[in-house]
């Protein structure tokens, strides 16, 4: 929770000229944009919250004069430290606070730096690091040392990218890559897809290492027929991204960004790389990737203004999103079946596992242990947002066998048959799209001969005070699970009910924690978990289904 600043009655605040109030409402939630700063601020509901954002907007008042104007002087002391801190107002003479929620973003040059340990520990305790270099073969002692570093504790990061033009490598430098938890980027492939094959990817693919390649479309990005040959070559090549660069005016800004938006609806991972990214958009770390990057002022402006209102269309009301003690009562610990039984998947130390739909990293954080230090995870979430908080949880958890990549279930950017097992669990959408199927033939094609595919969904939530009335949110869930099981290369080997009592934290209090991953003015939602609660409850219980298949392909 942002520590509330102290302001003096004499203090004078004035909003950035370069903040807009959107003409959008989001879930009744007004829209703040700082179009220099690049970050969004809504403004949730409550009679007057706006209008003191309005007051400020073009003319400096002095605080004492806002205090006789409003009565909760608390409240208003909460906005201003709020603008004030995420730098939308100006407050004279009070100075502006660093906000403890940003993170660097460090670029290390490999082919220039000397010393790439003590640049990495420059960018603070968790960077995001970019390492540039025109060879990945030539730096395969340094990326041995980093992912020592990485493994052991004594380097840490949010994120790594190694961005190159020349993949080629031998096995030890990709598992280094892929014990960094490092997605190499493909600088200078050609659109919609390269004249031939790139040398070293097929390998960096098949040793699971996350590829995005780094494209610029111009004007044809406008052509469908161009799109659709990007998104297929990358099919075929099981590449993780793709990083677009965008030139061009305003003018054309609506249609650049809604091609975008229709690549990334069937890709997945799509960013624009010299236009800020979501969580700079978010505010949770700085500019420093676009270092060198060029693009029209005024594109980049309706970027911000395009991008904005779609993170708070997608931040949804989910009661598990907030902190990971949240998610993890929804389906608590000791009673999640496949964390606690890896035997059904057929996995131990040294394993590799993909999680499909992932979120917040539940089921992937209690996977580690059953693979241990030599085994990964690979949780894959369509939404970034989403997937960078969850890198956040499990560096705070000092995980370092888990990775957490953007994608989607019907086109899992992993090659055939590398993987020991795959599993979902709990994810409705999946189902209600008629997706059920393609996901579950997608896990079964990325699992090796032998290997295991699970998935776990609520069948019911019982009221335990009246089992008369059991509470189905789909009916049919059992027969849609079965039906997506029965294709020639699975054999079924178990079928497990099994359930738990729901904590108050789920059900009709699960509003207590609504997603807030666009910053808002003021955040009324702030609730700590108590483990001692009284309150808890008992009332409901939720009964589950696990199915778990074996495959014959060989």
């Amino acid at each position: 929770m942002m520590e509330r600043l102290r302001f003096s009655d004499n203090a004078i605040v004035v909003l950035d000229a370069a903040v807009e109030l959107l003409g959008v409402e989001v879930d009744e939630h007004v829209l703040l944009c700082h179009t220099a700063l690049e970050i969004g601020m809504a403004v949730p509901p409550g009679d007057g919250l706006v209008d003191v954002v309005k007051s400020l907007m073009g003319k400096p008042v002095r605080i004492g004069d806002l205090r006789a104007e409003y009565d909760d002087t608390d409240l208003l002391d909460e906005i201003l430290t709020s603008l004030a801190v995420r730098g939308f107002a100006r407050v004279t003479p009070q100075p502006l606070a660093e906000s403890a929620a940003l993170r660097c973003a460090t670029i290390i040059d490999l082919d220039s730096v000397a010393d790439v340990v003590a640049a990495w520990k420059l960018g603070g305790a968790t960077p995001e690091v970019l390492l540039r270099c025109a060879r990945i073969a030539d730096h395969a002692s340094t990326l041995r040392d980093l992912a020592i570093g990485r493994r052991n504790g004594s380097l840490r990061a949010h994120h790594v990218i190694v961005r190159t033009k020349d993949l080629r490598c031998d096995d030890a430098a990709r598992e280094s890559l892929l014990r960094l938890g490092a997605a190499v980027e493909i600088d200078g492939v050609a659109w919609p897809e390269p004249k031939a094959p790139i040398d070293g990817l097929a390998e960096l693919v098949r040793g699971l290492i996350a590829t995005q390649v780094v494209m610029s479309p111009g004007a044809s990005l406008l052509d469908v027929p161009a799109r659709q040959r990007c998104v297929d070559w990358m099919a075929r090549n099981f590449v993780t991204g793709l990083c677009l660069r965008l030139d061009g005016d305003a003018s054309d800004a609506v249609a650049l960004f809604e091609a975008v938006r229709e690549l990334e609806d069937l890709l997945g991972d799509v960013v624009v790389v010299n236009m800020p990214r979501d969580e700079v958009l978010l505010g949770n770390t700085d500019r420093g990737w676009l270092a060198g990057e060029t693009v029209d002022a005024a594109l980049r402006r309706e970027y911000v203004r395009w991008r904005i209102p779609i993170l708070k269309y997608a931040e949804g009301e989910h009661s598990w999103s907030q902190v990971p003690e949240v998610e993890d009562r929804w389906v608590r610990g000791a009673e999640d079946l496949l964390p606690n039984s890896p035997e059904l998947l057929g996995v131990g130390a040294g394993s590799t596992i993909v999680d499909l739909c992932g979120g917040f990293g539940r089921v992937a954080r209690r996977l580690s242990p059953a693979v241990g230090a030599d085994g990964i995870v690979i949780s894959i979430e369509n939404r970034r947002f989403i997937v960078e908080r969850a890198r956040r949880y499990a560096l705070e958890g000092n995980f370092t066998n888990l990775q957490f990549r953007v994608g989607r279930a019907e086109r899992l950017p992993l090659p055939d048959g590398v993987l020991d097992a795959a599993v979902n669990e709990w994810t409705g959408a999946i189902w209600e799209l008629g997706l059920g199927s393609t996901m579950v033939s997608e896990m079964t094609r990325v699992v090796r001969p032998a290997g295991r595919v699970a998935v776990t969904h609520r069948l019911v939530q019982l009221d335990l005070t009246a089992l008369h009335e059991p509470w189905v949110q789909y009916p049919d869930i059992y027969a849609c699970v079965r039906d997506a099981f029965r294709r020639p290369e699975l054999v079924i080997v178990a079928e497990r009910v099994w359930g738990q009592i729901v904590p108050s934290q789920g059900g009709d209090n699960a509003s207590d924690w609504r997603e807030a991953h666009l910053p808002r003015l003021v955040s009324p939602d702030n609730y700590v978990i108590d483990d001692d609660d009284p309150d808890r409850g008992t009332e409901r219980a939720d009964v589950f289904l696990t199915m778990i298949a074996e495959c014959l392909r060989k």
